[in-house]
């Protein structure tokens, strides 16, 4: 880091400056350089043209007095066209002034002073005592020195030289100049060159041959000559700025930075300074250049940058904090770390330095009750009695807080033992202090925790455990310390379980899961676990399991997982674990290009059956033919009760539908001995429908159509019959696609009808919410029920627009309802997750549609399913919190008939939770069904959203509800779905529902 100083930083008496004029050692030295004895500086006033000598040497005599008439000399020429120059007879062409004879004139060159505006302000002017050399060095040379001397002057005081841009190194500085021209004209460094345009020829200095690397420059007489030595990379750029030269109206140079290859093969880097030189009509005719070759001077640049940045590296990734501080105590200097441990950026400490004085006092980084032991010993290094001191103190952060520190302080002193500066280095000692209060804290926590912990070291031996340990699992910590982590194994989970737990924490350092655990008494109970790893670089020195008892939660959550995916009666797999396992087999046998089949078996006349014996005897048939069919099935077949009376097989590794009906046949034959029902025996047939992937269908949908028709051709046939599906029983398929095209068109006309269901308070029976629902009522067909064009739509890509036309109807309805005297109800529209996967991520089409209705957006709730659910991923859940955000609720329809969880439920911002009506069939009879519904409503009501429960169809259902404290009913015993006109009529005569 480099400190910028100003006048002001090292308080210099200017005054002692204007005594000796500097300018008068520059133009000597100039002088001697250019071999001449008379040169003056001075400043002009553009208004009168009174000239004010600043500086003048006249005939090798300094004299800042001599009266020059300025308008009837050259320089005049000089001031008014920014240059003046003439070669030789230059007391013949001012045969007026004496003062060229005296000065044995013979040529004479001089240049006007501008300031960074542009604005004249002053003139150089140098007399020679011979011709001016042909390649024009005098004049380069002048033009030079131009550029240092106009920094040096200003126009608002043309009478003397301004103070604030001396400084006490200005007369070695002025020195150094001169002596760099001298020592780099004599190395070659530096060279001048003229260009005269209609000639096409060039004229150079003798030192342009060492820059170039020639012998004989003058080989080099051309322009094309001089441009081929360019590099080819900066060639356009050269040629563009020669030619902007040469078409000048000014007299402003033009620089050029490019490289070289010399003669000699060698690179160069070139600085040229390009001035255009136009005649008395203005046209540019020759252009002069100096040159300078500035390769070491670039390559010590980069080497002085390199090393800059190396050190402003080392200062700034330092990880103590350095200050600088001058003799008076006051900071001059910080590194970035200190600025952090104070709570400043770097850029607050410049811009508080340049307000004033910028110390300790002024940021009160001090503590008054620690400025007296500061202050002793620093005195103590005044006096030279001590050249450092290093203690433990505490300083003032910029917000306030204590920040604990290690002080060294160390005085840098000069050869004559007087200090220069003090170098503070300052170590944070605050998390040390901190962790202190942490680890008592910490303690605090462990003891009185509510979640077990466990600490073990790299043997398994636990080392450590906590009160709620001891209460969790039976064990005292006399019982368990010494002894493994394995005095809590159930025999639930085998070794390769625990194996791969080792293995993940010794990977990742964390494992989190489940583990059944015994306890002292003996009872198996669930554990929700988090295994952190202790490491010593890569060696394992301790672990620690932090847990807690979730044995509960466990059976609750596998209830709602088995009532929603297994089938109650057989424990078979259900329609939608079927489905999802289904879904999984298509996706492994498009990977691995492979067959399957599936095999669909419908009972035949099942319900003469429960007919003519009772629902027992039925349920006893479903119960042995799934045991018949378990017994003949391979273990690698998939079975599942699909419906009341059918079951359905995902047969693997079958190559052809030959295979597949051999095999059909084999399961066919389990109906082949009779069933004992009630003292009696019954012969039972099915029909059987086979289906192959992928010649039949490479979707879930599809392959359950081919199936579910091949089925129902074989019932056709006469029942007991085992048909294969062909192209021949796709008239189903085809009546599907004109109801798709059909659905289209009714979309786009309109056609389509929006029904209401209120959803009715429970404690109050005042209709509080409603349900859209859409109607198709066919022209030919009659009504078609949605869970037959719905589906269609979702499989024929009109679910989008079937979706856009229900929530457009459904916030106009809405509306109307608001302002027909109903503004508290609310309106839930099903949502779908293909509608989800199309819309943008900010829900905004949706939200548009809302508004477009000046509808409140808290009105409307989105109801998802909870197979989309089951898809949740980042950009579904961003659309949610955009809707959420907005203002919108989220219900989760169906509950309980996909794969329930309550870890979606958790991770999923839901208002709402819609019981599916298969919960609520058989409340208030079935004990197991109250008990799991109670536990439902329960789980939801804890992790903050209301309940709507779905098909509530009997008074005792309802009333049962109600005293669960169930929010909300909806179903048929309350009202069904109907239109606008006719649900206006029925709130407004039904106040309460109850």
């Amino acid at each position: 880091m480099v400190e910028t100083l100003t006048l002001s930083d090292i308080n210099i008496d200017t005054t002692q400056l204007l005594e000796t004029n500097h300018l008068d050692l520059f133009l000597t030295n100039l002088a001697s350089l250019l071999r001449i004895d008379t040169i003056y500086v001075a400043t002009v006033c553009p208004q009168t043209f009174d000239l004010s000598i600043l500086a003048c040497l006249q005939q090798g005599v300094l004299d800042a007095d001599v009266v020059i008439d300025f308008k009837a000399m050259p320089c005049f020429a000089a001031y008014q066209h920014g240059y003046a120059e003439y070669e030789q007879d230059l007391v013949s062409r001012f045969p007026a002034q004496m003062q060229l004879q005296e000065w044995h004139a013979e040529a004479y060159l001089g240049i006007r002073l501008n300031d960074p505006c542009g604005r004249p302000i002053g003139i150089l002017s140098a007399f020679f005592p011979r011709k001016l050399s042909k390649h024009k060095l005098e004049l380069n040379l002048i033009r030079l020195v131009s550029g240092f001397l106009e920094r040096e002057l200003q126009p608002k005081q043309i009478n003397m030289l301004s103070v604030t841009a001396i400084t006490p190194d200005m007369p070695a500085e002025l020195s150094a100049y001169t002596l760099w021209l001298e020592d780099n004209i004599a190395k070659g460094l530096l060279s001048s060159w003229s260009y005269f345009i209609e000639q096409d020829r060039l004229e150079y200095s003798d030192s342009a041959a060492n820059i170039i690397e020639t012998d004989n420059v003058k080989e080099i007489n051309q322009f094309d000559a001089l441009l081929a030595l360019v590099d080819n990379v900066d060639k356009p750029r050269v040629l563009r700025n020669f030619q902007s030269a040469m078409t000048s109206n000014s007299t402003t140079s033009i620089r050029s930075i490019f490289n070289i290859t010399t003669l000699q093969g060698n690179s160069k880097r070139i600085q040229s300074d390009i001035y255009p030189i136009a005649d008395e009509e203005g046209k540019v005719y020759r252009l002069d250049c100096i040159s300078k070759d500035i390769t070491a001077e670039e390559l010590t640049k980069k080497r002085a940058s390199a090393q800059e940045r190396i050190l402003e590296t080392v200062l700034a990734t330092t990880p103590v904090g350095l200050i600088k501080l001058n003799a008076n105590r006051e900071i001059k200097w910080v590194n970035k770390q200190a600025c952090k441990m104070f709570g400043y950026q770097l850029e607050d400490f410049h811009r508080l330095r340049e307000q004033g004085t910028l110390n300790t006092r002024s940021l009160h980084l001090y503590f008054d009750d620690d400025k007296e032991q500061f202050e002793e010993y620093y005195q103590e290094i005044y006096a030279n009695k001590r050249n450092n001191f290093t203690l433990n103190t505490r300083y003032r952060h910029r917000d306030g807080s204590i920040l604990w520190t290690k002080l060294t302080v160390t005085a840098i002193r000069d050869d004559a033992n007087n200090i220069q500066y003090f170098m503070n280095t300052i170590q944070d000692l605050t998390e040390e202090q901190d962790n202190r209060q942490r680890l008592s804290i910490i303690e605090s926590v462990y003891r009185h925790s509510a979640e077990g912990i466990m600490l073990c070291d790299a043997n398994e031996k636990i080392i450590d455990v906590n009160p709620a340990f001891e209460t969790i699992t039976g064990y005292s910590a006399e019982d368990a310390i010494g002894r493994t982590h394995d005095l809590l194994r159930s025999g639930v989970h085998d070794e390769q379980f625990y194996h791969d737990i080792a293995e993940t924490l010794l990977k990742h350092n964390e494992w989190k899961g489940v583990i059944w655990s015994r306890n002292r008494a003996g009872e198996i109970f669930a554990q929700q676990v988090t295994l952190s790893s202790i490491k010593e670089g890569d060696k394992l020195k301790y672990f620690f399991a932090v847990f807690s008892d979730v044995t509960e939660d466990k059976k609750t959550e596998q209830q709602i997982i088995t009532q929603s995916n297994f089938d109650a009666l057989t424990g078979l797999p259900n329609r939608q674990y079927f489905s999802a396992e289904l879904r999984h087999m298509i996706d492994k046998s498009a990977r691995n290009d492979q067959k399957f089949a599936i095999i669909y078996i419908d009972l035949d006349d099942f319900k003469s059956v429960n007919n003519s014996e009772n629902f027992m005897a039925g349920d006893r048939l479903l119960k042995e033919t799934t045991e018949r069919l378990k017994y003949r099935s391979r273990d690698s077949d998939f079975l599942a009760r699909i419906d009341g009376d059918e079951f359905a097989f995902i047969i693997p590794d079958v190559v052809n539908k030959r295979q597949a009906e051999v095999y059909a046949k084999q399961l066919q034959g389990v109906f082949a001995q009779a069933y004992q029902l009630s003292n009696q025996q019954r012969y039972i047939t099915a029909s059987v429908g086979i289906t192959m992937y992928p010649e039949d269908g490479v979707s879930v949908e599809a392959l359950m159509q081919s199936a579910e028709q091949a089925v129902f051709e074989a019932k056709r046939k006469g029942r007991n019959q085992c048909v294969t599906f062909t192209q021949d029983l796709s008239d189903a398929a085809i009546l599907k696609h004109q109801t798709v095209v059909e659905l289209a068109e009714a979309i786009k006309r309109g056609n389509l009808d929006v029904y209401y269901q209120p959803i009715v308070d429970n404690v109050t029976g005042e209709i509080d919410k409603l349900e859209a629902l859409v109607r198709w009522q066919h022209p030919d067909r009659g009504f078609i029920s949605p869970a037959e064009f719905i589906p269609l739509a979702e499989e024929g890509g009109l679910i989008q627009s079937l979706g856009e036309y229900v929530l457009d109807q459904a916030c106009c309805d809405l509306k109307i309802l608001h302002e027909a005297g109903f503004p508290y109800i609310e309106m839930s529209i099903n949502r779908s997750s293909l509608e989800f996967k199309t819309i943008d991520m900010q829900a905004s089409e949706w939200l548009k549609v809302i508004s477009s209705h000046n509808l409140p957006y808290g009105s409307v709730t989105m109801e998802i399913t909870e197979s989309l659910l089951m898809d949740m991923d980042g950009q579904y859940m961003q659309r949610i919190n955009a809707l959420k955000q907005a203002g919108v609720k989220i219900a989760i329809d169906d509950f309980g008939t996909g794969y329930s969880s309550l870890n979606y439920l958790r991770s999923l911002p839901a208002d709402i939770v819609k019981i599916d009506r298969s919960f609520i069939i058989n409340i208030p009879e079935n004990q197991q069904d109250n008990l799991l519904l109670d536990g439902i409503i329960t789980i939801v009501h804890n992790l903050g959203m209301k309940v709507v429960t779905e098909g509530v169809e009997t008074q005792a259902q309802l009333s049962y509800l109600r005293e669960k404290q169930s929010d909300y009913s909806q179903g048929f015993l309350l009202c069904r779905p109907i239109p606008l006109h006719e649900l206006l009529e029925f709130i407004t005569q039904n106040k309460s529902v109850f």
